[in-house]
């Protein structure tokens, strides 16, 4: 690559971050090869539950990042997608005293970072939402935060890329990546002056390809990587933004379907689990109490894989750790609150062949000099976490 030259970057990877990042590098003048076995979404992007927040994230670091994800949502990315991103704010409402002692204790942190919180009364969330809300229960309202439909963006930012006539696709199974090239299971190989993998959970293999060893979270069923999503169909249900309470959390998908976790219920998650009534009867109970109605279908019931590093931080970066070098990566948690704030940063420091200090804490280094260990990150199971 030329000094002034935007460069040929190929993105591994078609999910929410990798089309995020190909968008962005667009927009800086590169031409993108687009690698992914489809165009379809699939894995982590396809079942999220898409809650635009920096709302429980440790360390202050980790915290201070998604502040600027969100902050990136609302000032440069969300406004070109007005139909898609809702800025409803979050509830929350708990009776059980070790998960009120734990909002306590958040609202006080947040609030010491200045992040807006707002203490509220039962009455207060009765009189607004139409859920069951018990007497004397805690309850908080976080006024900046929201959620978004990553699909119809994630669709619409493809159209861009076709439009733009600097994108195409090489459709296929990336199986090794270098500096200069990613190869395919039928041995095509692609090459370009950067590649830029952001294949989720699928990158560490690849970056073992290029000597590179990128530890993610235990892998195990009923571990943090895997939690179950359910749709639930309640006509008019009301609900216009996201709402956390004791044994579940659900958000709206249209006027008469809603979005469900129980991160409870996640302990039996994982790969080759069969999903059947049981499970739906445990989903759809939950929906009852909070609503306080019975007019509740289980619709669906999905597994997710949540892409996590192995200390829970973001990997963002060239993977040996100059700028000029040729292979990148964006592997993260929080994905969908922190693509288009890092396909920013990438996108800038690849065409500009620079760092920024920013993402310093996020590099890929730091696990080449051990500084991270694995088997950290702890399954999210209370109101709050994800």
């Amino acid at each position: 690559m030329t000094p002034g030259h935007a460069p040929h970057v190929a993105v591994v990877g078609a999910g929410f971050v990798g089309v995020v990042i190909a968008d962005a590098l667009v927009e800086r003048g590169c031409a993108v090869t687009i690698i992914a076995p489809t165009r379809e979404l699939s894995d982590a992007s396809a079942v999220t539950y898409a809650w635009l927040n920096s709302h429980r994230k440790r360390p202050e670091i980790y915290q201070g990042l998604n502040e600027r994800g969100l902050r990136h949502w609302r000032e440069e990315f969300g406004p070109a997608h007005p139909e898609h991103v809702h800025w409803c704010g979050h509830t929350v409402v708990l009776e059980e005293s070790a998960n009120v002692d734990v909002l306590t204790a958040r609202i006080e942190y947040l609030a010491s970072l200045g992040y807006p919180t707002e203490r509220t009364t039962a009455a207060d969330v009765a009189a607004e939402l139409p859920i069951h809300v018990p007497e004397g229960a805690a309850t908080a309202a976080f006024p900046a935060e929201g959620h978004c439909e990553p699909g119809p963006i994630r669709r619409a930012l493809l159209d861009e890329l076709d439009r733009s006539g600097r994108c195409r696709w090489e459709l296929g199974e990336a199986v090794a990546v270098d500096d200069h090239a990613v190869t395919l299971r039928t041995g095509r190989r692609i090459e370009a002056d950067r590649i830029v993998v952001a294949a989720g959970n699928g990158s560490t293999d690849l970056l073992r390809t290029a000597g590179f060893d990128l530890p993610m979270v235990a892998q195990d069923a009923g571990g943090p990587a895997w939690g179950f999503l359910a749709e639930a169909r309640v006509a008019g249900h009301g609900i216009p933004h996201p709402v956390t309470a004791d044994h579940v959390n659900v958000r709206p998908l249209d006027p008469d379907l809603l979005l469900v976790q129980a991160l409870e219920l996640d302990d039996a998650a994982g790969p080759d689990v069969a999903i059947g009534q049981p499970l739906h009867e445990a989903f759809e109970s939950r929906v009852v109490d909070l609503l306080g109605r019975r007019d509740v279908e289980i619709t669906a019931v999905r597994v997710g894989h949540r892409v996590i590093p192995a200390d829970g931080l973001s990997v963002v970066g060239p993977v040996g750790g100059d700028p000029r070098s040729g292979l990148w990566t964006v592997v993260t948690h929080s994905g969908i609150t922190l693509a288009p704030f890092l396909a920013s940063m990438v996108a800038a420091e690849i065409v500009e062949r620079t760092q920024y200090a920013v993402l310093d804490d996020f590099r890929p280094q730091r696990f080449a000099r051990k500084e991270s260990p694995a088997g950290g990150f702890a399954a999210p199971r209370r109101p709050g976490e994800q």
